[in-house]
């Protein structure tokens, strides 16, 4: 009998830690946006999570050579542009389609609210194209050759939030 109750007692303490510990892994899980990057046969190659909802698609202007970020933000199932930044002001580039042409940091920059539903993208046969995540860089040629064609795309997962965070 009284190897019943120890039982009973080791029941009820294996319980309250499975809830403790339960109760732990609940409050880290999130749902969070997630960025997906789809190649030319619409086959995911990638799902970036991104915990404040935000990336940059960075590339290298073809005819000025310089760097062009493209700030976006996920809203619901949709990607949103909302800031251009580029250093060489000239063909292809921006400068009336806003709400607003800056110059910051030496930089030009232009204020925007554009959405859409995906982004297909041929990718640079110049290096340096692929989207900025949580401050680094990544290269859509780890993914695919140059000249193909890249899709992005937004959605949800669920994950277990450690802190990180993607760039602003």
């Amino acid at each position: 009998m009284k190897q019943g109750r120890i039982t009973g007692k080791k029941l009820i303490l294996g319980c309250l830690i499975l809830v403790v510990a339960l109760s732990v892994i609940a409050m880290r899980l999130r749902i969070v946006p997630v960025l997906i990057i789809k190649n030319s046969q619409n086959k995911t190659v990638a799902r970036l999570p991104l915990y404040d909802g935000q990336f940059i698609h960075h590339y290298i202007h073809s005819i000025h050579k310089t760097a062009v970020d493209e700030y976006f933000q996920i809203k619901g199932r949709n990607l949103e542009l909302f800031q251009v930044k580029y250093d060489t002001y000239g063909v292809g580039m921006p400068s009336d389609g806003g709400e607003a042409f800056t110059i910051e940091d030496g930089r030009f920059v232009v204020k925007m609210h554009r959405t859409f539903s995906n982004i297909p993208i041929r990718v640079s046969i110049i290096p340096q194209h692929g989207v900025i995540v949580g401050n680094e860089l990544l290269s859509f040629t780890q993914w695919m050759l140059p000249e193909s064609e890249v899709t992005l795309s937004a959605g949800r997962m669920l994950i277990f939030y450690n802190g990180r965070s993607s760039p602003k």
